[in-house]
């Protein structure tokens, strides 16, 4: 064998090895970029009833527990009636950028604990005075 035909075998052959080391992240890839394809947009209410603005800019600022009460309100109404799935919601307001966020997450009481696993969510993102800035349901 030449040493021409040499090189050139030795370059197929590591190319063949590197493409194969390079595989399995390839593919590791492609299986949490798929089902992030599939989940499809994310609904996000910026107007309309389920995120009104309604209250005047130069109101009165709302505190942590108004703008639950607000946050509750934007929500569907069914969002945390107790049923066989769901036994109500927690609420975590949490001040941003003179904003309140407010996650609001279902929970099932099952031997005296909040389970929340397999349960939905929502973030409601309001203003200082309580106006809606986004209504993020189950992100």
């Amino acid at each position: 064998m030449t040493l021409a035909a040499s090189a050139a075998r030795a370059a197929v052959m590591s190319s063949a090895a590197g493409w194969r080391r390079r595989l399995p992240r390839a593919a590791l890839l492609l299986l949490f970029a798929v089902p992030a394809a599939l989940a499809g947009p994310v609904l996000v209410y910026r107007e309309g009833a389920w995120c009104p603005h309604d209250r005047d800019a130069s109101g009165p600022r709302i505190t942590a527990q108004q703008a639950i009460e607000r946050a509750q309100a934007l929500l569907p109404k069914d969002f945390c009636a107790r049923s066989w799935y769901i036994d109500g919601c927690d609420f975590d307001p949490e001040p941003a950028f003179d904003t309140w966020r407010v996650f609001a997450q279902q929970y099932k009481l099952i031997d005296g604990r909040k389970e929340t696993r397999g349960r939905d969510h929502s973030y409601v993102v309001l203003d200082a005075v309580g106006n809606c800035m986004a209504n993020i349901p189950g992100t």
